[in-house]
């Protein structure tokens, strides 16, 4: 299926550039989602640093107050702390976890956190939502022995929303990066792609297409040494080998032509020759026909005229040779105008009509019946019989002849049976006469449908027959394309069979049908 037809087709260049782009997009996303990570992992250290170090400054500045007990200081310093932009709450509590002083407001998006609940003695980072990092130290004074005590802790609450509006500006910034990046990216990959495959591709697809439309000439010229240049150069190697065989089947072609003119020419010479010799042989049986006919009707005649007149005064010898004389004459003008018949059977065909053998069957039966009956044989015609489309007396002649030499070569005295049957097989129609009579031997079965051709038995040498009624039947068979032949065992009765092509015996109009009807039959 030519798959551009259809409106279907995707090509490799517009396939590259999608490759293309999607292997960037990976490597954008992977890029920037790392970016992304790292510099807010950065970040939220700034925020936890500066927010340690906002509460490492109070506790030290708050340390020497809380030891002295100066609260006023305390309250100062810790209002003070508030004083920083991203610090929202501060609370410092004495050492048993008191609050001594706290400082800040609350609004709707700050949330509401127990500062004082965590111990003193603890350093701690907690992130308070998406927005707040609440940050705790303690504070440590040296004692009066030189050692570090506790005395408080502080508590403060720092806002990072600040550090949320940078991430989101670098997602932005990510985004109009990529975006361009995409942009840039794809004409960019479009012209590679096309420079370094579809430009090649394109003509191979070229070449090739002249190929398919039968120029052999087609090449493809390239000088690269990747995939697509080892492609080229197989291409180039096929074209080349498809060139050298067209040439050889031309010159091969060339030679079929010469040596069929040849062949034909001798073929209509020798269809001359044979139509002329047919014509000769024509000639020639009409010829003896009339030659031999005009002499043996003059000496039956004679022998007729000597009987009538000269009958009294005859001896009856003399009167029994004439009777042999007259026999003999109509014996040889029979044969005389049978040979002429079986000329005529290809050379002259007779007018087709259409034929109910069923019918033609039973004319035959009445006309065998003094015969059938004589002998005491049985015909059996076994239904149905066909309708088809042939010459009338050829059919009549066929039929009548076999039935005619099964019986007359019937060895029973009784229980003679004589069965027709017709079948279809293989698009041809098959008649078929068996008879339980004496059998054919095999060396004789092919012999006897040659002129003149008859079982060589004692039985038949004192049968009358000239040997022609086989031999007319296999040519009126030739004239439908089919045969004659039997089968037959010595001692077990014979079987003639006669094939019509059905094609050939369809009426005018069914040929087309009778083909279709045929390969069904051969394939059930």
């Amino acid at each position: 299926m030519d798959r551009k037809a259809n409106g279907r087709t995707i090509g490799l260049q517009v396939k590259g550039v999608l490759v293309l782009t999607f292997i960037v997009l990976i490597a954008i996303s992977s890029g920037g989602w790392l970016y992304y990570m790292v510099t807010a992992r950065m970040l939220r250290a700034n925020d936890v640093h500066e927010a340690e170090r906002l509460a490492r400054a109070l506790a030290v500045a708050a340390a020497p107050n809380m030891v002295g007990g100066k609260l006023q200081a305390v309250r100062k310093l810790t209002v003070a702390a508030l004083d920083h932009p991203n610090v929202h709450h501060v609370c410092v509590v004495d050492r048993r976890g008191g609050v001594i002083m706290t400082a800040g407001g609350r609004g709707p998006d700050i949330p509401a956190v127990g500062l004082a609940s965590e111990r003193p003695t603890l350093s701690y980072d907690i992130q308070r939502g998406e927005n707040f990092l609440e940050m705790g130290r303690p504070i440590i004074a040296p004692g009066r022995t030189g050692q570090a005590r506790l005395v408080g802790g502080v508590r403060m609450l720092v806002d990072t929303r600040a550090t949320a509006r940078i991430l989101a500006g670098v997602q932005e910034e990510m985004g109009l990066s990529a975006a361009l990046v995409l942009v840039c990216a794809i004409p960019l990959g479009l012209l590679l792609v096309w420079r370094v495959v579809g430009l090649p591709v394109g003509r191979l697809v070229r070449a090739t297409r002249r190929l398919s439309e039968g120029d052999f000439s087609a090449r493809v010229e390239t000088h690269r040494n990747d995939e697509i240049g080892e492609l080229a150069c197989s291409f180039n190697t096929m074209a080349e080998r498809l060139n050298a065989s067209q040439q050889q089947l031309r010159l091969a072609n060339e030679s079929l032509e010469r040596k069929v003119a040849e062949r034909t020419g001798e073929l209509e010479r020798a269809n001359r020759r044979l139509r002329h010799e047919m014509d000769e042989k024509e000639d020639f049986l009409r010829a003896v026909s009339h030659d031999l006919s005009a002499p043996l009707r003059n000496i039956a005649g004679m022998a007729t005229m000597i009987s009538m007149k000269y009958a009294p005064a005859l001896p009856e010898e003399v009167q029994t040779r004439l009777e042999r004389i007259q026999a003999n004459v109509a014996s040889e003008t029979d044969l005389i105008a049978e040979l002429l018949e079986l000329s005529r059977i290809r050379t002259r065909p007779q007018r087709r009509q259409r034929v109910d053998f069923g019918e033609l069957l039973n004319e035959l039966a009445g006309s065998f019946e003094y015969e059938l009956k004589q002998k005491q044989i049985e015909l059996i015609v076994h239904q149905p019989m066909p309708v088809l489309h042939v010459a009338r007396n050829r059919m009549r002649q066929v039929l009548q002849n076999l039935v005619d030499n099964a019986i007359k070569y019937m060895d029973r005295a009784t229980g003679g049976r004589i069965e027709v049957r017709h079948e279809e097989r293989e698009g041809m129609h098959r008649f078929s006469v068996s008879d339980n009579g004496p059998g054919i031997r095999p060396e004789e079965q092919d012999r006897i449908f040659y002129i003149f051709g008859r079982a060589a038995s004692a039985r038949s040498a004192n049968l009358p027959g000239r040997g022609v009624g086989l031999a007319s039947v296999r040519s009126i068979a030739q004239t439908y394309d089919g045969w004659a032949w039997v089968e037959s065992a010595e001692g077990a009765g014979s079987t003639f069979h006669v094939t019509l092509d059905a094609k050939r015996t369809a009426a005018p109009g069914e040929e087309e049908a009778a083909a279709p009807a045929a390969a069904g039959a051969e394939a059930g």
